[in-house]
Formats: C-alpha cells, structure tokens, sequence
C-alpha cells in the first residue's frame, strides 16, 4: 500500500539522518574554557541559535586549528614565521569555522524538520489507519444496504407465515368440511363404479351410443357420442330394406355388451347370437352359442343374414380375451361367407379413416377393407363422420372419412364405414 512505502522511506531518511549526526559528532571537537571540561560521554552538539549572517556570532574553533597555533608557537626557531601565518592562515580558519558553523545550523534544522515530519507521519498513518477501519465499515454497511431488499422480503414473508398462522384455526375446520363432503362423493362415487362393475361382471352392461359420466357429487354428464349412433340405426333400416319384416335366420357375431340381439328378437326375427364372452338376458327368439367365429361350430348356409356390428376389427388382438393371431379379422370373414346361405346378406361396420392399429381395435382404409371383404361384393356403403364429440352425420363421400383420424386418448374412430354384401358366387 502506499501508506506502507511512505513509512519504509521515512525509516530510511531517518536513519540517514543520524548516521550524519554521529559522524559530525564524532569528528567534531569544541574548544572549552580551563576547569569547565566534561566527560567524553557527556558531550553533546551546540548548535548556534543566533543568525547566521550576525557579525556579532561568537564561533567555536575546531581543536585540530588550535593544536596547529600552539605547534607553531612552541618553534623558536620560526616565530617570525607567527605574524606572518596569523595574517595568512588565519582568514582561511575563519572562514572554515564559519563554514562549520553553518554546517551544524543547517544540520540543527534538518534533524528538527526530520523530529516534526516523523511526528506527522506517525499522525499521518494514524490517520491512514483510522481512514481504513472506517472504509472497511462502509464496505460492511453497504453490504447490509444491499442486503435490505432480501430483508424486507423474509420480514414480509414472515408476515405472511404469521397470518397464515393466524388462520388455521379457519383451515382445519373447512379441512373437516371437505373431508366430510369428499367422503360423501367419494361413497356417491364408489357405488357408480361398483354399479358399473356388477354390470360387467354380470353380462349386463352394454355399449350404449351415448356414455354417461358421473362427477363426484353424484351428477350426471354427457361425455361422448359413439359410433353406435349410426350403426344401430343402419342395420335396422338395411333388415327392412332387404326382408321387409319377413321371418329370417340371423346371426350376430360379437353380441357381449350389446342390446342389437335382444332388439332383433323383439322384432320377431329369428337371433342367433355368438360371442366368447356369455350374455345374461334370453328372449323367445333368441339363442346364444358361447364360441369364436374363426373356430366353425354351426352347419354351412344356416343364416339369411350375418351381422358383424363393430366386430371384425377386434377379432385377433386379445382386447377382450380371444386367441391373438395376424390376420384374424380376414379369417372370421371367410367363415361367415360360409355360414350364408347363396343369397344371404353380410351387413357389418367397422371403423374407418387413416389406417392405424391400437390396442383395442383396426382402423381400416380402402385398401385393407377390401382385403377385409374380399369373398363379398358391396351393395351398399356408407360413412359415418365425426364432427365433434357429441355430433355424427352419414355421407357417400368415402375421400371425407378417409381422412378421420382416431382418437389418441380413447382410440374412439373419427370415422365408421357401413357396407351391405353378397356372397360372391363360384
């Protein structure tokens, strides 16, 4: 630091200073009256206090000039030489002890200066020390300054906890609230799941067009349109186009989890129905065969009309646990070509758009529908296209279904192709 150097280089001025004081000392010798001699050790430096130029200055003359005169003094032989010295010598001695004199003035004054710039210069770094203590404290204090903003917000967060704390009493008692009213859903809730599970587990629930929630209050809500809004009412209006109510044979692949047997009875039409999963209700009209289509059971040519609502795409993929297998779909078509009798009718739906395959079902395009069919020929088909979750119209245009996509979540189809077939004849 700078202070530092400052007093490295008054030290050494210092002792510089009395290195010359010594020296002068101990070359200098001060001529004294008989009887006021002193010790060696009691000698000290008189410095002359008066002027320099005062004509009236009394000098001190240096003893090695007096040891001179008295030299010459003693010589009897050169005495003459004595006025003649005094005239010449002497004026020079004057004016080597005036010089002195004027060196031990100038060196008085220097060490006094040197004596008050150390006393300043102790002051000095005195100062020097205090000033940093206080620039160190400025230092902490602006640190405490910066720090304010942090402060302030603990202190209001403190505040904050305080009130919070203040309220709790508040909290616990809508806690208990909620508690009681989230266990009064949660029973509301429970006994529709348990509802719906008795149903599944007893054959009685069924695949309704239209899927009904419930929240956890109890209420009802409409969450989604299916297909079946339009396949239902297709295999219904192609029976009365092709039979106009006449007595038929008809069997309906896939009929778990569906009331299109049940209906087809009630409508005086004679139902077989097939599934790998039982059914729980009969009617009159009505039998059940608990088996796979792919596996042939029934005599050949046995029905006027096979339906395969919403089947096919799920035949081979262990969705409901039936025997998964590649190609499984195609394979159950050719064995309810061989079921029909030579005129019999095929009506089935299936999901359409962009090809895809998920876990519960296929989506089919043209081509791999065609492959789907391909011992029937078309007599009728139309789409069904998804306009938003509550909402399905019926067109012709097959380029505006084909573009549907499904639904990620649910793997619900944007899109359902309707067909009506024959029986290709060899």
């Amino acid at each position: 630091m700078i202070n530092d150097k400052f007093q490295e280089n008054q030290m050494d001025y210092e002792k510089i200073l009395e290195r010359i004081s010594d020296v002068y000392q101990q070359s200098v010798k001060f001529d004294r009256p008989d009887g006021n001699e002193e010790n060696e050790s009691s000698r000290t430096i008189n410095l002359p206090h008066q002027a320099i130029n005062n004509n009236n200055y009394v000098t001190e003359i240096d003893g090695n000039y007096l040891l001179f005169f008295n030299d010459i003094y003693t010589n009897t032989i050169r005495k003459w030489l004595k006025n003649i010295l005094k005239k010449i010598a002497w004026p020079i001695f004057k004016r080597q002890v005036y010089y002195n004199s004027v060196v031990r003035q100038l060196l008085y004054n220097l060490i006094q200066k040197s004596d008050e710039y150390s006393t300043r210069d102790k002051e000095v770094n005195k100062k020097f020390s205090q000033l940093e203590q206080k620039i160190e404290q400025l230092s902490q204090l602006k640190q405490k300054i910066e720090q304010l903003p942090q402060l302030e917000q603990k202190m209001e967060q403190f505040s904050q906890i305080e009130q919070k704390i203040d309220q709790l009493p508040q909290l616990e008692q809508k806690i208990e609230q909620l508690s009681a009213e989230l266990q009064v859903n949660n029973s509301v809730a429970s006994q529709f799941a348990s509802a719906e599970e008795a149903k599944i587990k007893s054959g009685l629930w069924f695949n309704d067009p239209i899927w009904v929630g419930h929240r956890e209050n109890g209420e009802a809500y409409w969450v989604e349109t299916t297909e079946r809004i339009l396949e239902k009412t297709f295999v219904m209006h192609s029976l009365a186009y092709l039979y106009q109510s006449r007595h038929i044979e008809i069997l309906d692949v896939g009929a778990a989890e569906s009331l299109l047997s049940y209906e087809l009875a009630s409508f005086n039409y004679s139902v077989t129905a097939i599934d790998i999963r039982p059914i729980a209700l009969f009617h009159p009209n009505l039998k059940f065969i608990k088996t796979d289509i792919c596996n042939p059971v029934l005599p050949p040519a046995s029905f006027d009309c096979v339906i395969a609502l919403s089947t096919l795409e799920h035949i081979g993929l262990g969705w409901y646990g039936d025997e998964t297998g590649e190609n499984y779909d195609v394979k159950a078509a050719q064995q309810i070509s061989v079921l029909l009798k030579p005129e019999g009718s095929f009506i089935l739906t299936v999901p359409y758009g962009k090809k895809a395959l998920t876990p519960v079902h296929r989506i089919y395009n043209q081509e791999s529908l065609q492959k789907l069919i391909q011992d029937f020929r078309i007599v009728q088909i139309s789409y069904g296209v998804r306009k938003d979750d509550f909402t399905w119209t019926i067109t012709e245009n097959e380029l505006e279904a084909s573009e549907k996509e499904h639904n990620p979540d649910n793997y619900l189809p944007g899109a359902v192709a309707m067909l009506v077939c024959k029986k290709n004849l060899v």
